[in-house]
């Protein structure tokens, strides 16, 4: 019974421990490479131009810039550029939905 007691603080803390590992994104998923293909494709044909892709590349840009002056994230971008890290974030959120 005591080793029971002792289980489950011992859990807790382990699923806390991993949890507190993962990075902190509260933005993942939002613009993934489905949601870039598909604003690419404009004429449905399953292939993206050079054009195509730096329109849509644009568009994803501007959605991440819009989320960081919402959240007013001054270690992502700073006036209307992205930071390295704010790049790597959105490059970051494109692959993970790939």
């Amino acid at each position: 019974m005591k080793k029971m007691h002792l289980a489950m603080p011992v859990l807790v803390l382990g699923l806390m421990a991993a949890t507190a590992s993962l990075p902190a994104r509260a933005d993942m998923g939002d613009i993934t490479f489905n949601t870039i293909f598909a604003m690419a494709d404009k004429n449905k044909d399953s292939m993206v131009t050079k054009k195509e892709f730096l329109d849509a590349m644009g568009k994803a840009y501007d959605m991440k810039m819009e989320k960081m002056k919402a959240m007013k994230d001054t270690k992502m971008m700073k006036g209307d550029a992205m930071t390295m890290d704010g790049l790597k974030s959105l490059i970051n959120d494109i692959h993970s939905g790939a």
